[in-house]
């Protein structure tokens, strides 16, 4: 038999008996997590209005049917059915303990039988025999060994927590009410579940335990999922040979949709920031649980809000459904949405202009739900409102169109706090609608690497970045002026200037010509007086750089950064097309120079940017 995964209520957990085998740990809860445990519990239980079927869920228990017999203490293991608990005996024993103080102080020692018609579950240690007279039977303050001394802690805080109510019999009660009930029971309180997750009888329980506990790998949505989809009865109850062949034919395309999902670069596409899931295939089956919420009122009432709940929506889809209708329906959409999400990885448009709008924080559910336009161009026309929108959302900023005293208008767009997450976009967007262009062009480019640029910090570079405030810091002077050497001979420095520099360096501090002398002297030669602090801060004189490299630039001049972006580039870094194409003065096309960034270059690249992004942009004013 596969792995099998349901919803179970403690209540019908009652009556069972469960196997702690040698390779667990003794009881180890400390107070937070006891607290922590009950706070949930009766937070639930006396939430008010909760509709019928609410339920609150625990962590998963894993368990393997347990062959009945004499165990190592000779301790004899009912002929019951008996569950070797792989993963879960501490929130099992805690639960435990709780039944039994709300047996002693809310029903007076009254007998469990008596009042619900039916036992606790009973826990077996195979090598702490005294365990389970003890769990029995409490002695709270007892320290005859460590197992006894955690379990007589966790009875003390249970009685002190409830104690510390206004009205803890009436919470005793709602508490052991939610309990005891099961999944056939609609009381107010609602009922408590575990996720069921059973191991077949053959399946190495050890190497599942270490599995989930050495390394503290929790069970994740798509196990539990891919549990319940391929649990044998899914595929007929006779077992045969073409249900098998079914089963095997999901398994294998379940691998296909996971390594696929493991391309970095497609990974990355989806997802605006850091996604460690274990399993990626999970944010599949979150997408279709999320596209189906949508339409429910409240679908935390009905699957929960915890990590657990991706599960439970596919859970309450499998329960009472056909078994093969439902896998065969639920896996045709899982592989339908992996397919729209690959396609759009394929199409070059689709990539850049959906990548785009996830790193802006639009949702991927809202998203797919553009497919429900007829054609590609209308979805192509779709995603491009989408991105006008987000250019046109004043909390990011505001661009605009500017009017000069010869009625030419330029893209306005100021470099400072307001603006800085629309400049971001806007830079972004402008590289994005460049690697379109070559790729359309049959040049290099196939894709923008979102994973780069959303794993490294990016910062907006002010291409001609000199600046009027003076370097003060002497370690910061002798760096500025050692970079600026390397390209002076292409600037044309005169004898005069080099001494002076030379000089400079190797004077003492106090003897030293004042720094902005010769920095003004150098920033004129190479043509970057020009342009003053607002053309400086424009949208023209901005582009995209890596922070590493971006700050170990500090104001350095234009042909400094050009020679440094140049030796990167060579060397394998990434650098942004038109960030690339800024430094090879790209826009220059009267050929001046390529050692300055002047007030020319700025207006051609605001041009380029305007006339890249003309799509999205509002429209330009009428002369």
């Amino acid at each position: 038999m596969k792995s099998a995964v349901r919803l179970s209520a403690i209540g019908e957990l009652l009556g069972k008996n469960f196997f702690i085998p040698a390779y667990q740990r003794g009881y180890r809860w400390d107070k937070q997590q006891v607290v922590d445990l009950l706070n949930d519990i009766a937070s639930f239980a006396e939430k008010p209005n909760k509709k019928q079927g609410e339920f609150y869920c625990l962590q998963p228990v894993v368990v393997r049917p347990r062959t009945a017999g004499a165990s190592p203490t000779g301790e004899q293991i009912p002929a019951e059915p008996c569950w070797e608990v792989v993963d879960g005996q501490q929130r099992l024993t805690t639960l435990k303990i709780l039944f039994l103080y709300l047996i002693r102080v809310h029903l007076r020692g009254a007998s469990f039988r008596s009042e619900y018609k039916r036992e606790l579950f009973n826990l077996h240690y195979e090598t702490r025999a005294t365990t389970n007279s003890f769990l029995e039977n409490i002695e709270e303050g007892n320290e005859e060994c460590i197992d006894h001394y955690y379990i007589a802690q966790a009875f003390t805080h249970i009685r002190e927590w409830f104690e510390e109510k206004d009205e803890p019999g009436f919470i005793r009660e709602s508490v052991l009410r939610t309990l005891v009930g099961t999944s056939k029971q609609h009381r107010a309180e609602g009922i408590v579940q575990v996720i069921w997750y059973e191991l077949a009888a053959t399946e190495n329980a050890i190497d599942s335990f270490t599995r989930i506990n050495l390394g503290k790998i929790p069970l994740t949505n798509a196990e539990l999922i891919k549990a319940l989809f391929l649990q044998t009865r899914n595929f007929g109850a006779d077992g045969g040979e073409l249900g098998r062949l079914r089963q095997l034919e999901i398994a294998a395309e379940w691998d296909r949709i996971e390594n696929t999902l493991q391309n970095d670069d497609l990974w990355w596409f989806l997802n605006k920031g850091e996604n460690n899931a274990s399993a990626r295939i999970e944010f599949i089956f979150d997408l279709i649980n999320q596209l189906e919420g949508q339409g429910t009122t409240d679908p935390a009432a009905q699957i929960g809000s915890d990590d657990y709940a991706t599960f439970r929506f596919y859970y309450r889809r499998a329960t009472g459904a056909d078994a093969s209708r439902f896998v065969q329906q639920q896996w045709a959409a899982v592989k339908m949405r992996f397919n729209q999400l690959l396609e759009w990885y394929q199409d070059p448009e689709w990539y850049h202009y959906v990548g785009f709008l996830i790193y802006c924080g639009e949702r991927i559910e809202d998203l797919v739900m553009l497919y429900q336009e007829a054609t590609r161009s209308a979805i192509t026309a779709a995603l491009k409102a989408r991105i006008a929108a987000r250019l046109a959302d004043t909390s990011t900023g505001r661009l605009q169109w500017e009017c000069d005293a010869t009625g030419v208008y330029s893209l306005q767009l100021p470099y400072n706090d307001r603006n800085r997450e629309l400049v971001r976009r806007v830079l972004l967007l402008f590289n994005l609608q460049e690697v379109i262009r070559q790729r359309h062009s049959s040049l290099g480019f196939t894709r923008f690497p979102f994973k780069v640029f959303k794993q490294e910090m990016w910062d907006i570079e002010h291409i001609d970045s000199s600046s009027e405030r003076p370097l003060t810091n002497a370690e910061d002077q002798l760096k500025w002026l050692a970079a600026a050497q390397h390209d002076l001979p292409q600037l044309k420095a005169n004898s005069l200037l080099l001494q002076r520099i030379q000089t400079f360096e190797v004077a003492k501090h106090e003897q030293r010509e004042d720094f902005q002398d010769i920095y003004q002297a150098i920033v004129e030669l190479a043509g970057e007086a020009e342009n003053d602090t607002q053309t400086k801060n424009g949208i023209g004189n901005l582009t995209l750089l890596d922070a590493r490299t971006n700050r170990s630039y500090g104001n350095a001049l234009f042909v400094t950064k050009r020679r440094r972006i140049i030796e990167n580039d060579t060397a394998g870094q990434f650098i942004p097309p038109c960030t690339k194409n800024v430094f090879l003065k790209y826009f220059d096309l009267q050929g001046v120079t390529r050692t300055s960034w002047g007030v020319a270059d700025i207006r051609a690249h605001s041009d380029r940017i305007a006339s890249a992004l003309a799509d999205f942009l509002p429209a330009k004013p009428l002369n």
